[in-house]
């Protein structure tokens, strides 16, 4: 029988909330580096909110300048570990991702963090076996958004195993 990738679920009513995801996230990097970060989500939903609130809680991302990626294609953060961040919506079939943005070269650096927002532009055999899926889907009447997170390969699985805890000591 296949293994099921574990998967876990958090609830975003808030901007707060999201703030809050990010800190966790890079908190949870000091002990377990998936290397990758992918967002999925409609436009509007927080991909790059989460990106920044992420990037700030590391250490250097107080002095780092975050912001979209989605003219630029890429954002290189002096944090630590240090952040590559995509932003790959304007990309087609037509537009390819440029060589100079080393989108493969941040997924093979061991010691850097990649987050790729827009990443179902990428053919599924370029993603890294090492990785945590995150979709973030938006709040509608009554009812929170969330994040729903998915570990793949062992530190993708270990890193979303150590998120709940993290969480509950952030506040």
């Amino acid at each position: 029988m296949p293994r099921m990738t574990p998967r876990r679920v958090f609830p975003l009513e808030t901007l707060a909330d999201t703030a809050r995801l990010g800190r966790a996230l890079a908190a949870a990097l000091a002990l377990c580096n998936p290397g990758a970060l992918l967002l999925c989500a409609p436009l509007g939903a927080g991909k790059t909110a989460l990106a920044r609130f992420l990037a700030q809680a590391l250490p250097g991302g107080r002095e780092a300048e975050i912001s979209s990626p989605s003219f630029t294609l890429a954002n290189i953060y002096c944090t630590a570990p240090v952040t590559h961040h995509f932003d790959l919506y304007r990309l087609d079939a037509d537009r390819p991702i440029p060589p100079e943005a080393s989108l493969e070269e941040s997924f093979e650096d061991p010691e850097a963090l990649t987050i790729v927002e827009w990443p179902e532009r990428l053919a599924a055999e370029s993603l890294p076996p090492e990785r945590v899926f995150c979709r973030l889907r938006r709040g509608i009447p009554r009812r929170a958004g969330q994040a729903v997170l998915s570990g793949f390969g062992p530190k993708g699985r270990r890193f979303l195993a150590l998120l709940p805890g993290f969480l509950r000591c952030i506040p």
